[in-house]
């Protein structure tokens, strides 16, 4: 497992949107609010990072380096 730091989550809908935007890549991730991280089962490409940071960013989330 692989947490990834997520800056900008604060309730149970930014959870659901940030592991929603994993799915749409094909990542399993959960999401953990109070820690501000994301766990993937494996680490992420540099494709795949570059895919989510655009991504989450759309939605007032950034996606930051492993933790």
């Amino acid at each position: 497992m692989v947490n990834y730091e997520v800056e900008g989550m604060t309730c149970g809908h930014c959870k659901k949107t940030v592991e929603t935007v994993f799915g749409e890549i094909g990542k399993e991730a959960i999401a953990n609010i109070d820690d501000k991280l994301v766990t993937v089962k494996e680490t992420l490409t540099d494709e795949e990072l570059n895919k989510l940071r655009s991504r989450l960013s759309e939605d007032g989330y950034s996606l930051g380096n492993v933790k």
